[in-house]
């Protein structure tokens, strides 16, 4: 068995395409999304992968410390945690933006990112491995 990898943002885009290339290298999966049937959808396509799915909103901060600090024994020891999700919104010019759609972006890409890492981290530090890997985009 190969690495355990958490991918937040796994139901599409960039989650999905690496949640498809640790599968064909024999990792461990952990998928975290907010649209289930969308995660359900790529089990599928991994068949034969050892994979977790987790229906989450990275932006519920006591969502991610309850769901990521439950996780099952054999997937507590994530070795990679990709954080992935984020989303862009409002792509007007800075002076006319909606603050709403800005609000969201940060509690997505800044905020999600900052939750999980903040629950899988400590068990990193007490294994002395592990890595994070964070991806963003020119939107974010």
């Amino acid at each position: 068995m190969g690495k355990t990898v958490l991918i937040t943002g796994a139901s599409s885009g960039f989650g999905a395409q690496a949640a498809r290339l640790f599968a064909e290298n024999g990792d461990r999966l952990i998928l975290v999304a907010r649209r289930r049937e969308r995660l359900n959808q790529l089990k599928r396509k991994l068949s034969g992968a050892d994979v977790l799915t987790l229906q989450l909103d990275v932006c519920d901060r006591a969502e991610v410390e309850s769901v990521l600090g439950a996780l099952p024994v054999e997937f507590q020891a994530v070795d990679v945690l990709l954080n992935s999700a984020g989303l862009a919104l409002g792509l007007d010019f800075a002076h006319t933006a909606d603050l709403d759609d800005w609000d969201t972006m940060v509690k997505t890409n800044i905020n999600g990112l900052t939750y999980c890492t903040h629950s899988i981290l400590p068990g990193m530090v007490e294994r002395n491995c592990g890595h994070i890997i964070n991806i963003g985009s020119t939107a974010g």
